[in-house]
């Protein structure tokens, strides 16, 4: 009885962590989207912190060295984020990029700006075309392998497809009451929403240019300090950059979900 008792325990753990958590091994002779350590996500409610050099290219940019926005490297010298994260900027020697650390307080490599590239048509009413790079005065050291690069997606109008799983990560607060961003970088699995579900329908401004992608019933989000960073989607062994996070009625609400900037439609 002992023996069938542990037998049927240790069975039932294996279950519970086949079906909790998900471990994302990548392609490393790849040149993009492929970090030191492998992502682990797991499908708790809500955030949860992200496994160390797992996110290589997740960098934070800060205003007088205070965090204000997530961002992606695509390159050595360039960040991808959201126009609305520093439209605002007058003078680019406020801003800094740090990168190469899970946790804000932490800094393992940080770089000045030398410019910034708004799109020309990004609207500050509709979040339209919310997407900007930022050029660093001098390029990381890539040879650090806690950096990496993101891929960028294909050159397709409607990628990826309703109902894809895909990962958002930032610095943002843990809840909508929080004025404080986390200290530790934070992962959310999600999906996208068709743009044509009421839901979405109602949020967005731009049905090719913006992306829906939350849970069904709420609970998982980004939120205030998000703002830039990356939704991502694992293909082919590597990990693709297919959204930015632009914007949201609230956080982890109940048929709310984030609205993110489409970067594809930006290739085509």
């Amino acid at each position: 009885m002992l023996i069938a008792f542990l037998f049927n325990l240790f069975f039932i753990q294996i279950i519970f962590t086949t079906i909790t958590s998900i471990t994302y091994s990548c392609w490393t002779n790849s040149t993009c989207g492929c970090s030191l350590n492998s992502a682990i996500l797991t499908k708790i409610i809500g955030g949860e912190e992200a496994t160390m050099n797992s996110w290589g290219w997740a960098v934070s940019i800060r205003r007088r060295n205070n965090h204000i926005c997530g961002g992606s490297l695509i390159s050595s010298e360039l960040i991808l984020t959201a126009a609305h994260c520093i439209v605002s900027v007058k003078t680019l020697s406020s801003l800094s990029v740090t990168a190469g650390s899970n946790y804000l307080s932490i800094i393992n490599q940080q770089r000045s700006v030398s410019e910034i590239f708004i799109h020309q048509n990004y609207d500050s009413m509709t979040y339209i075309n919310d997407i900007a790079i930022i050029r660093l005065s001098s390029s990381f050291d890539m040879s650090d392998r806690s950096l990496a690069i993101i891929c960028l997606p294909p050159s397709l109008l409607e990628y990826p497809s309703n109902d894809t799983t895909v990962i958002a990560i930032g610095w943002g607060v843990l809840s909508p009451t929080e004025k404080i961003s986390s200290d530790t970088l934070q992962q959310v699995t999600l999906k996208i929403v068709a743009n044509t579900i009421s839901i979405c329908y109602v949020l967005i401004h731009n049905e090719n240019g913006q992306i829906c992608a939350g849970v069904q019933g709420g609970g998982k989000d980004t939120c205030q300090g998000d703002s830039g960073g990356p939704l991502m989607m694992f293909s082919n062994k590597k990990w693709y950059i297919v959204g930015i996070t632009s914007y949201g009625d609230g956080c982890a609400l109940p048929l709310s979900p984030g609205v993110y900037t489409r970067v594809s439609i930006h290739y085509v």
